[in-house]
C-alpha cells in the first residue's frame, strides 16, 4: 500500500500546478510594455517554494512544466527559457531541504525563528544557486556573455530573493488559513488599514500633481501601515499588505514615477530591491512574531486554566520553596495564600507524618515523578488521607527549575467504590440480565410468539400479557435510543410511550399529563432499563386495578421539591388497603417494582386522594439529570 505522503499526484493536481505557476508569473514577473528589462520581482521562485512545502517534490514536474511555459510566453528562446525553469526549480528545492530541515521550522505555526531561516536559506542560500543555474545555464549556451552573464545573476537572484521573501509566507499563511479557518476579526480595522495602504501608495509611487503631497510623499511612510497590519492583523494580511506595496512600488519604478522613479537609472533598481526587502523582513519578523506570540498566550491561558482545576496545586522552586498555590489547595487546607508562599510544602505533612531529610531528596528528583500516599494536615489540625504527585520542570538547559506538586482528598475513596459495587451488584440482577439478553435478540419475534401462544391458550391471557408489556417498555428504550444521537432517553417521552403500549395492550385510555414548557430529564444508561420496568409495572397495576373497569387512568410529571427532582403521580379509582397512607409502597403488586427499583436517586410511595389510589415515584440525579433548555411537549 503506498503512502500517502509518498503517492504520485494526479495529472488533473500537476496541470493545476503548471497553470497556477503560469498564471501567477505571467502577472507579476514582466516589465511592462516599453520599459527596461530588468526584473525586479521574480515572483516564480517564491511561488514554487511554496507550493514545493506544501505538496512536498510531488508536485516538482507541475511547477517545472509551469515554469517553461511562463519562459516560453514571455518570449524566450528555448535555451533560455531551459534556464529560467532550472533556476526558478533548484532555487526552490535548494530552499525547501534547508528549511524543513531545521526542526524550528514548522509550515502550520509559523514563529519569530522563521524569519532567520527565511532570509539564509531561502532569500540567499535558494535564492543563490538558483540564480548560478540560471546564469551558468546561459553562459554555457552562449545565451550571454561572461559580463552580462554576472549581472544576470545578481539581477536575478535580486529578484528571486524578494519573490521569496513576499510571495512564499503569503501562500503558506493562505494554506494555514484554508487548513485551519478562524473566524475573521477586526474586519473595518483591516479594511481601513489595507484602504490607506493603497490611498498612501498611489501618492507616494504614482505621479501626484499636488506639490504639497508630493514632498510629503516618502516610501517610509509604509512601514506604519505594516507594523500596524503586523501587531494587529496577523501574518497573512501582513505580508498581503507587504505584497501590496511592493507591486505598486514596482509599477512606479517601471513608470519612472513616484519616489522611485529614477532607481532603475541611478541603481539599477537596487533602492527598490533594498527598500522592499527591509519592509518586507520588518512585516515578516512583526507578524511571525505577534502569532507566535499568540500561540504563547493561548498556551499560558490553557496551563492557567488547568492550574486553577478542582485538585490542589502548589509550585515550588528547585529549592522546595512555594511560589504559588491554587485555589483548590487552599480550600482544601484552610489556610490563606499569604501564609503558604515562602514556605516548604512538608508543612503540610499531618503529625507523624513528616518527611526525612533522606526522603526529601528522593523525593525532589529530576529523573522521574513521585506519587506517594500521605496525610495532610489542615490549619485547623485535622488530617485526612491525599494522594500527592511530585512533577519536576526542567529548563531548556535540562536543569529542574521548578516542582509542580498536586494533592487530592482520597478520604472517601474506598467508601465510594464499595458502595458503587453494592449499586452494581443490585442492579445486575437476574431478570435485568434476562431482559438484556433477550433484547439483543429480535424483541418484536419474542412479542409475535407470545401473542400466538396467547391465542393458543386463553386461560395463560393474564400473565402473557403482563410479560409482552415488560417487552415492550424495554423495546421502548431501545427505540428512542435509535431515534436519537445520543444514548440517553428522556423520561417524559418513555413515559409517554410505555403508557401508549399498556394502554393499547390493555385497551384502557391513559392520560398523560406533562406541562409545556417542561424541562425533559434525561435517564443515565444503566438504569433506563429497570426504570422503564418500573413504569411498565406501575401502569398495568394501575390498569388492572380500577383503571380498565372505569377506563380511566391518570399520569403526571411535575418537577419535585427540588429543580433537579422529577414526580411522576399515577392515580385511578380504587382504594387502597388498610393500614392508610402514607406508607411505603410495597404490596403483593408491588414487589417486583422494589426489586427494580434503583438503590440511589429513586423513592415510591403511596397515597389515598378521595376515591382515587395514587402512586408517587420520585427520580432524582444519578438516575436523572435535567436539560438546560426548555422544550414544548
Amino acid at each position: 500500500m503506498t503512502h500517502p505522503a509518498t503517492a504520485r499526484p494526479s495529472l488533473a493536481a500537476l496541470a493545476a500546478t503548471a497553470l497556477l505557476y503560469m498564471a501567477v508569473v505571467q502577472a507579476m514577473d514582466t516589465p511592462l510594455h516599453g520599459q527596461s528589462d530588468t526584473h525586479l520581482l521574480h515572483p516564480g521562485p517564491g511561488l514554487a517554494l511554496a507550493l514545493w512545502i506544501w505538496g512536498s517534490a510531488r508536485l516538482a514536474p507541475g511547477l517545472w512544466v509551469g515554469a517553461l511555459l511562463d519562459a516560453a510566453l514571455a518570449g524566450l528562446s528555448p535555451w533560455a527559457a531551459l534556464a529560467e525553469a532550472m533556476g526558478s526549480l533548484v532555487a526552490a528545492g535548494v530552499a525547501s531541504h534547508y528549511l524543513q530541515r531545521r526542526s524550528s521550522f514548522d509550515r502550520d505555526h509559523p514563529n519569530f525563528h522563521v524569519v532567520r531561516h527565511v532570509l539564509l536559506g531561502a532569500c540567499g542560500l535558494g535564492a543563490g544557486v538558483g540564480a548560478l543555474v540560471a546564469s551558468g545555464m546561459l553562459l554555457l549556451t552562449g545565451e550571454v556573455s561572461l559580463r552580462h552573464g554576472l549581472l544576470h545573476a545578481m539581477e536575478w537572484w535580486m529578484g528571486a530573493s524578494l519573490g521569496m521573501l513576499l510571495f512564499s509566507p503569503l501562500v503558506l499563511g493562505y494554506r494555514r488559513a484554508l487548513k485551519s479557518p478562524q473566524p475573521l476579526r477586526r474586519v473595518k480595522e483591516g479594511l481601513a488599514v489595507w484602504l490607506g495602504a493603497g490611498i498612501a501608495g498611489v501618492l507616494i509611487f504614482g505621479n501626484p500633481q499636488n506639490e504639497r503631497i508630493a514632498a510629503i510623499a516618502n516610501a517610509y511612510w509604509m512601514f506604519l501601515f505594516v507594523s500596524w497590519a503586523g501587531a494587529r492583523l496577523g501574518l497573512l494580511p501582513t505580508m498581503g499588505l507587504v505584497s501590496l506595496v511592493g507591486l505598486q512600488a514596482l509599477w512606479g519604478t517601471y513608470q519612472g514615477t513616484g519616489f522611485f522613479a529614477s532607481d532603475l537609472a541611478t541603481t539599477h533598481g537596487f533602492g527598490y530591491w533594498s527598500y522592499m526587502m527591509i519592509l518586507g523582513t520588518a512585516g515578516l519578523s512583526l507578524g511571525a512574531y505577534m502569532a507566535e506570540r499568540a500561540l504563547q498566550t493561548t498556551g499560558l491561558r490553557i496551563a492557567a486554566t488547568a492550574f486553577e482545576c478542582q485538585e490542589g496545586m502548589l509550585i515550588t522552586n528547585r529549592d522546595g520553596l512555594i511560589l504559588q498555590a491554587n485555589q483548590a489547595l487552599l480550600h482544601l487546607t484552610g489556610y490563606e495564600l499569604s501564609e503558604v508562599l515562602g514556605r516548604t510544602p512538608h508543612f503540610l505533612c499531618a503529625a507523624g507524618h513528616e518527611a526525612k531529610p533522606a526522603d526529601l531528596a528522593s523525593a525532589f528528583t529530576p529523573r522521574r515523578n513521585v506519587q506517594r500516599r500521605t496525610r495532610i494536615a489542615r490549619k485547623s489540625g485535622e488530617s485526612f488521607p491525599a494522594w500527592v504527585t511530585v512533577t519536576p520542570v526542567a529548563d531548556p538547559n535540562g536543569h529542574v527549575s521548578h516542582f509542580v506538586i498536586s494533592m487530592s482528598d482520597i478520604t472517601d475513596l474506598q467508601e465510594l467504590e464499595q458502595r458503587r459495587r453494592e449499586q452494581e451488584r443490585a442492579q445486575r440482577d437476574t431478570l435485568v440480565r434476562e431482559v438484556h439478553h433477550r433484547i439483543k435478540n429480535n424483541l418484536q419475534g419474542i412479542i409475535g410468539m407470545l401473542r400466538a401462544l396467547d391465542h393458543q391458550h386463553p386461560a395463560l391471557h393474564g400473565p402473557i400479557n403482563q410479560m409482552v408489556d415488560q417487552i415492550h417498555s424495554i423495546a421502548a428504550i431501545h427505540g428512542l435510543q435509535a431515534s436519537r444521537t445520543s444514548e440517553e432517553v428522556r423520561l417524559c417521552e418513555l413515559t409517554r410511550t410505555v403508557a401508549e403500549g399498556v394502554a393499547h395492550n390493555w385497551n384502557t385510555p391513559i392520560h398523560v399529563d406533562i406541562p409545556s414548557p417542561w424541562r425533559p430529564c434525561r435517564l443515565s444508561n444503566q438504569e433506563a432499563v429497570p426504570v422503564a420496568l418500573v413504569l411498565n409495572e406501575l401502569i398495568v397495576n394501575a390498569v388492572k386495578h380500577g383503571g380498565q373497569a372505569h377506563q380511566d387512568v391518570r399520569i403526571r410529571l411535575r418537577k419535585g421539591q427540588d429543580e433537579e427532582h422529577v414526580e411522576i403521580t399515577l392515580s385511578n379509582p380504587g382504594r387502597w388497603p388498610a393500614p392508610h397512607p402514607p406508607t411505603p409502597a410495597t404490596g403483593r403488586g408491588l414487589d417486583l417494582v422494589q426489586a427494580l427499583l434503583p438503590r440511589s436517586g429513586a423513592s415510591i410511595s403511596r397515597s389515598q386522594a378521595a376515591d382515587r389510589a395514587v402512586v408517587h415515584l420520585v427520580l432524582s440525579p444519578p438516575v436523572i439529570h435535567a436539560e438546560s433548555i426548555l422544550h414544548d411537549l
